[in-house]
C-alpha cells in the first residue's frame, strides 16, 4: 500500500513538471516585459490578436514578437497587417514573473505585448 502511494506521489510530481514545461512552452517570451525578470509561464497574460485572413494569422504566428508593435497599434476589430475588418484571431500567452505584473498586463495586454517587439537589424 505504501509503495502504491509513493508511486502515485511520484507520478503527480512528474506530471506537474511536464505541465509547467508545457505552459512555459506556450508563452512567446521567457522574460517578463514589465520587470525584466525570468518568467516561466506559470503567470501569463492572454492576448487575442485579430486578422483579416488565415494568411495574416500564419504570418503572425510564425514570429509573433516581430509584429508586436504592429498588433498593439491595430484598431479594435481590424487586421494588424491590412487594416481590413478582422474575421480570424490568434491567441498568444505572454509570460510575466508574478501576480503583480499579471495584474498590470491584464489591464492592457496590447501595451504589454508591444514591449516584446524585436529590434530591427541594421
Amino acid at each position: 500500500m505504501r509503495s502504491l502511494i509513493k508511486t502515485a506521489i511520484a507520478l503527480v510530481g512528474v506530471a506537474s513538471i511536464f505541465l509547467s514545461s508545457a505552459i512555459a512552452a506556450d508563452a512567446v517570451n521567457d522574460k517578463c516585459p514589465i520587470s525584466g525578470k525570468a518568467a516561466d509561464g506559470s503567470d501569463s497574460v492572454e492576448l487575442v490578436a485579430k486578422f483579416c485572413c488565415g494568411k495574416c494569422v500564419a504570418k503572425f504566428e510564425k514570429d509573433p514578437t516581430a509584429y508586436a508593435a504592429k498588433v498593439a497599434k491595430a484598431a479594435d476589430g481590424k487586421c494588424a497587417f491590412s487594416g481590413k475588418d478582422a474575421e480570424e484571431e490568434s491567441k498568444i500567452s505572454i509570460a510575466v514573473c508574478c501576480g503583480k505584473c499579471k495584474k498590470k498586463g491584464d489591464a492592457d495586454p496590447k501595451a504589454l505585448f508591444a514591449k516584446l517587439q524585436k529590434k530591427k537589424k541594421d
